[in-house]
């Protein structure tokens, strides 16, 4: 059983917990269709491909950092 944060008051707590669990939306996290381009310019799609994939590492690595900080916050 995990303890209560203390100087948290319960809406504080709630409202982190709903910031933590909420999935993050936006262009930056939403897949492109680049279907057309791997057909155009496979070299040129597979460039974009590596681009996207080490944008959303480095988007996931922030995420994970910021889990970790947050975590450490409320033991």
């Amino acid at each position: 059983m995990s303890k209560k944060p203390t100087g948290l008051s319960a809406s504080e707590l709630s409202k982190l917990r709903a910031t933590i669990l909420r999935p993050p939306r936006g262009i930056v996290t939403d897949p492109i269709d680049m279907e057309h381009i791997l057909q155009i310019d496979p070299r040129l799609g597979k460039l974009l491909t590596a681009q996207r994939l080490e944008t959303q590492a480095d988007i996931h690595r922030a995420m994970a950092d910021g889990a970790s900080k947050a975590a450490t916050l409320l033991k």
